[in-house]
């Protein structure tokens, strides 16, 4: 099982970037989204405390999509040590899909963990390439046939809206090689009034009106690994205009949830495909 040091690098990654399918077509709002973070579920070896908050900005950048997303939280363990996470994340994603500039730093009260930055580059064969400036120099090679967090996204969606009920891909987060994962994806029931209510009450700027929600439950699988169990999974309500609220990030000894709390329109900026 994955240290819980890196609790948040690999968990927070998978839904950095949320676009929608509209008519077959991709459909993003440009949004800032805040999440209270808490303890859903604990059981032996698990966190038996959380509390923290996640903010992430999205961006229509016009030859691609920007996220930025911070996380801190602090997290009590089974033994009783406290500790504060802080994970910053900034991503850059071209609308072709072949390429992805990243960079990902986590710290643990306040001495870094983890960091990471680097460019993730599809060939039209299908295979593909990561430079890695941090650490510089371990490049590795990427599988034919994976995708980048938003175009997995957006094959998610497009299975859905053709009435299919699952949907299995290779997907690259950006990090280093244990970022590459299996990822199955479960295409839930659409979203009840009473939930969509809900979330409506943090929306100030009314992104969610008139727009419909559905389930998604992604299950993370090491690349290669073969196993039975997950490494982690997420479960999200995602809109039609790529708002995402209500995640789960769900381990095999605790769970954390992500409740949005406030919700507003941004601006689109070009600069940030520069």
């Amino acid at each position: 099982m994955r240290h819980p040091r890196a609790y948040a690098l690999a968990a927070i990654v998978c839904f950095l970037a949320s676009p929608c399918l509209a008519q077959g077509k991709s459909e993003l709002e440009s949004h800032r989204a805040v999440y209270e973070i808490s303890l859903a579920r604990t059981s032996p070896g698990g966190m038996v405390a959380a509390r923290g908050r996640t903010v992430i900005e999205f961006r229509d950048a016009c030859i691609g999509w920007s996220t930025t997303q911070r996380f801190v939280a602090d997290m009590t363990n089974a033994q009783g040590d406290p500790t504060r996470t802080d994970f910053i994340a900034t991503t850059w994603e071209s609308k072709d899909e072949r390429a992805m500039r990243f960079t990902l730093k986590n710290s643990i009260d306040g001495k870094t963990s983890q960091h990471f930055a680097g460019t993730a580059t599809l060939a039209a064969s299908g295979r593909g390439t990561v430079e890695m400036s941090v650490p510089r120099g371990r490049n590795f090679p990427l599988p034919v046939g994976v995708a980048l967090p938003t175009a997995h996204t957006l094959q998610v969606l497009a299975a859905a809206q053709a009435g299919q009920s699952s949907i299995h891909e290779l997907v690259f987060q950006g990090g280093d090689k244990t970022n590459l994962y299996e990822a199955t994806a479960i295409i839930g029931r659409q979203a009840t009034s009473a939930e969509t209510d809900e979330d409506r009450d943090a929306d100030k700027d009314g992104l969610l009106k008139g727009q419909s929600a559905r389930s998604i439950l992604i299950s993370y699988f090491p690349y290669g690994s073969h196993g039975t169990a997950p490494d982690y999974e997420v479960a999200y309500r995602l809109y039609s205009n790529g708002v995402v609220s209500s995640m789960s990030l769900i381990y095999s000894h605790f769970t954390l949830r992500a409740t949005l709390s406030r919700l507003e329109r941004l601006p689109k900026d070009c600069r940030t495909g520069e």
